[in-house]
């Protein structure tokens, strides 16, 4: 199960996705653009933390949904990347998510498939799966959007069963289904301004405004809170602390899974008994090795060892 000792992380993900990046110097919109390059990845967030996981040389460990129609990419990956996996396959195919990369200007643009139809007994599949996961395993992560069919609580049930039986949980995603989440109250969160904007109800703009939110997030209970702040870096609070962690420049290749590295990251760290700005440091090289990989590769270990040297972290979240 585990690898010399290691504790082996858990990732959740209901709606995976096949990954297609493709390369399109000077993308126009409502114009005829020409493919440069193009890749294919599985992934879906879940998915994409733990490949970051096990290129930290972590054992990782996937569940969730599957769609029959195209379950063998994912098996074949799986297997590749030494990975264990329980899902539970559904009727269907999952999603197809095109990712367009203008290598010129640097921006992205994504376009997101909803992805599988999942019935109740489908989801009493997948709590059973999980409840003896929980059974073996302390640290979960929770991550992405909600497939078609599924309340927007499940987050939120999931959590509760997990920490019956003393996980912990790390929740990744937006809108209710991080909402309902944060309900019952899971270890760590990870929204990024826009999605915490969205709890509280109104953009945040200024740092005294970030920081009240936050608060507010662990004063109900949550133990940390990681608020990515994209190419400036992230902000990271407990209740006793809280850092503003600066990547290093780097030239961006694709900034698709760069959150899902964070968390990887940041949890592998958890599992390592570092401190929470020591988290924050390997969260931060990860998710900064992953940015200057084409589509939603993870970057290598070596390359994040590098990186680690380069993370600027301030106690003071002022001028962010």
């Amino acid at each position: 199960m585990n690898n010399n000792g290691q504790q082996q992380i858990v990732t959740i993900t209901l709606n995976p996705a096949l990954d297609q990046t493709v390369y399109i110097p000077q993308f126009q919109v409502g114009e005829v653009n020409r493919v440069n390059q193009q890749r294919i990845d599985p992934g879906g967030k879940g998915i994409n933390v733990a490949k970051v996981v096990r290129a930290l040389g972590h054992p990782a460990c996937v569940t969730g949904f599957l769609g029959q129609d195209n379950s063998k990419s994912f098996y074949e990956y799986f297997h590749k990347q030494a990975i264990e996996h329980f899902f539970v396959e559904v009727a269907g195919a999952a999603r197809v998510n095109i990712k367009i990369v203008d290598d010129q200007s640097g921006r992205v643009t994504e376009i997101n498939f909803p992805g599988l139809n999942c019935s109740g007994q489908d989801m009493e599949e997948l709590e059973t799966v999980i409840r003896g996961l929980a059974q073996e395993h302390q640290w979960f992560v929770i991550a992405g959007s909600l497939p078609q069919g599924v309340s927007d609580d499940i987050y939120g049930r999931l959590i509760a069963l997990l920490r019956q039986q003393g996980a912990k949980v790390f929740l990744d995603s937006s809108g209710p289904a991080l909402r309902e989440g944060i309900k019952a109250v899971p270890y760590a969160i990870k929204p990024n301004l826009e999605e915490l904007g969205q709890l509280i109800g109104r953009p945040l703009e200024k740092e005294t405004e970030i920081r009240a939110a936050i608060a507010d997030l662990l004063a109900g209970g949550i133990n940390e809170v990681i608020v990515t702040l994209g190419a400036r870096g992230a902000i990271v609070a407990a209740k006793e602390q809280m850092f503003l962690v600066r990547p290093p420049a780097v030239v961006a290749n694709s900034t698709v899974g760069a959150g899902d590295a964070m968390v990887a990251g940041f949890v592998v760290g958890k599992t390592q008994g570092l401190s929470l700005a020591d988290c924050a440091r390997l969260g931060t090289a990860a998710a900064t090795a992953s940015v200057v990989q084409p589509g939603t590769q993870a970057g290598p270990v070596k390359e994040v060892e590098k990186l680690l040297a380069h993370v600027h972290i301030s106690s003071e979240a002022a001028a962010f």
